[in-house]
């Protein structure tokens, strides 16, 4: 799988993180970052997150 790097914008602020990827890429579905997100494939910060992580811009 290729690495990608997502800068969430102010309209996604507080948004879901599994909400929040598909919105910025749609190439990918709800269902796959929330598999991703349990395997440690998508990260925060370097950071595993859950699935009801909420971005936020400000961190």
């Amino acid at each position: 799988m290729t690495k990608s790097k997502y800068i969430i914008n102010e309209e996604l602020n507080g948004t879901r993180i599994d909400k929040a990827v598909p919105r910025l890429d749609n190439e990918i579905s709800r269902v796959s970052v929330q598999r991703l997100i349990e395997e440690g494939k998508i990260t925060v910060n370097g950071k595993n997150v859950k699935a009801s992580y909420k971005v936020n811009t400000r961190r």
